[in-house]
């Protein structure tokens, strides 16, 4: 999905499945901001004619990625394409005036993009969250891996926890987690903290570890949430996982156990 100054681009397809897009051409203006929602594949296709048609009118236009396409690849491993560096480079050709990223997997998106900066609308969230739950210095922020806790460790909160964990080489799953660093007081609240959700198997074996370590509640706040997630087991009613906050970034399905959260984009760009 596409919006250009708050407004839906309207897209159709043709019988033969190439992309029709109706013209916008009273949603443009001469400072423009458009804001890119990955579902597919095609959508880069339309993020491509949108951005060919406001440089018609030689317009000025800065980019939101709700969600960084290919981010997981970023890097270099044998046998398969870096694919991030050729979606960046895309996204540099197409020559927009600033591109804001929503929680970029890692530094390398911001690093490949051009004049880019990254948004983490979690840290702004979590403070609101801890308020809700009634946060007290016996509760702790969990950060399911190292990654995790180099994205958001130094936003200022006591009292956090982190994970290790080691993966296959070849298959990629997790083989086994333990908590690397700090305490989990008997009764202690928690709330895992990620930038991304997939089928949850990461944080579903993380929150087990930590009722078996004495929390009482587990909660997860993760910025980017796939489908995926509904099939898996990270929300049946046994789980650990108490409750997951998330935005709108990749699904917008309704379950007892997910609530979404509003990225105010007027509060960053």
């Amino acid at each position: 999905m596409i919006v250009l100054n708050n407004h839906t681009i309207i897209t159709e397809q043709f019988p033969n499945k190439e992309t029709k897009i109706k013209d916008f051409d009273s949603y443009i203006l001469e400072g423009n901001l458009l804001e890119f929602t990955y579902q597919e594949d095609g959508d880069l296709i339309k993020l491509l004619f949108v951005k060919k048609r406001l440089d018609q009118d030689q317009v000025n236009c800065k980019l939101v990625i709700n969600y960084m396409p290919y981010s997981r690849m970023d890097r270099k491993i044998d046998g398969d394409l870096f694919t991030l560096q050729y979606i960046c480079a895309f996204i540099n050709d197409l020559n927009f005036e600033k591109v804001y990223v929503i929680e970029p997997h890692s530094a390398k998106t911001i690093e490949l993009l051009h004049n880019s900066e990254a948004i983490y609308p979690a840290l702004d969230w979590l403070p609101a969250i801890m308020d809700q739950m009634q946060f007290t210095d016996q509760d702790r922020i969990v950060f399911p891996d190292k990654g995790a806790a180099a994205r958001y460790e130094n936003a200022g909160y006591a009292n956090s926890c982190i994970f290790d964990k080691t993966r296959h080489p070849q298959t990629g799953r997790i083989e086994n987690m333990l908590l690397k660093r700090g305490d989990i007081p008997q009764g202690a609240k928690c709330i895992i903290v990620d930038d991304l959700c997939s089928a949850g198997g990461t944080f579903l074996w993380a929150g087990q570890i930590l009722k078996q370590m004495g929390a009482s509640e587990v909660y997860l706040l993760v910025t980017h949430c796939e489908p995926r997630v509904l099939s898996g087991k990270l929300l049946n009613q046994d789980s650990p996982i108490n409750k997951v906050y998330t935005s709108t970034s990749m699904m917008h399905e309704t379950h007892s156990k997910i609530e979404y959260i509003t990225i105010n984009l007027e509060n960053y760009v």
